[in-house]
C-alpha cells in the first residue's frame, strides 16, 4: 500500500512539474510486452519471435493477430 502511494505520488507530481515520471509509459510499456507475448505463446503453443522495433510477432501469424483487438465504438486505434 504504502509503495502504491508513492508511486501516485510520484505521478501527481509530475503532472505538475512535467519531469518524467520514475516509471514512464514507455517503461509499463516495455516490460508488459513480454508478459502479453508470454500469454500469447501459451495460446498458441508456440515459440514466439519477436521483433521489438517493429513490435510484431515475425514466425506466427495467428499469434500476431492476437497483438490486437477490435476496440469499443467509438474508439479506434490509428497509426
Amino acid at each position: 500500500a504504502q509503495l502504491t502511494a508513492r508511486h501516485a505520488r510520484n505521478f501527481l507530481d509530475c503532472v505538475k512539474s512535467r519531469e518524467k515520471p520514475n516509471a514512464d509509459i514507455e517503461i509499463g510499456h516495455r516490460s508488459t510486452s513480454f508478459s502479453l507475448l508470454a500469454n500469447i505463446s501459451l495460446a498458441t503453443k508456440s515459440r514466439l519471435e519477436w521483433d521489438p522495433e517493429r513490435e510484431v510477432i515475425t514466425n506466427n501469424e495467428e499469434a500476431n493477430k492476437l497483438l490486437h483487438y477490435e476496440y469499443r465504438e467509438p474508439w479506434e486505434l490509428t497509426v
